[in-house]
């Protein structure tokens, strides 16, 4: 009966560092990851709109 309520406690310990886990990784990427793909993207976008004006110019 003792090992089974080890067993029960040990499995709660286990089941709680994974939430914790869980939620450490989902607040990171909601706050940084999020934002530095944003900045990725927006980059991205102002560059290629940047090469495409410069091509149009160099053509015209």
């Amino acid at each position: 009966m003792i090992n089974l309520l080890k067993s029960i406690v040990n499995f709660w310990g286990l089941a709680l560092l994974l939430v914790v886990a869980g939620t450490l990784l989902w607040f990171i990427y909601t706050v940084c990851l999020r934002k530095l793909i944003r900045a990725r993207k927006i980059s991205g976008a102002r560059a290629k709109r940047l090469l495409r004006e410069a091509a149009g110019r160099g053509a015209g």
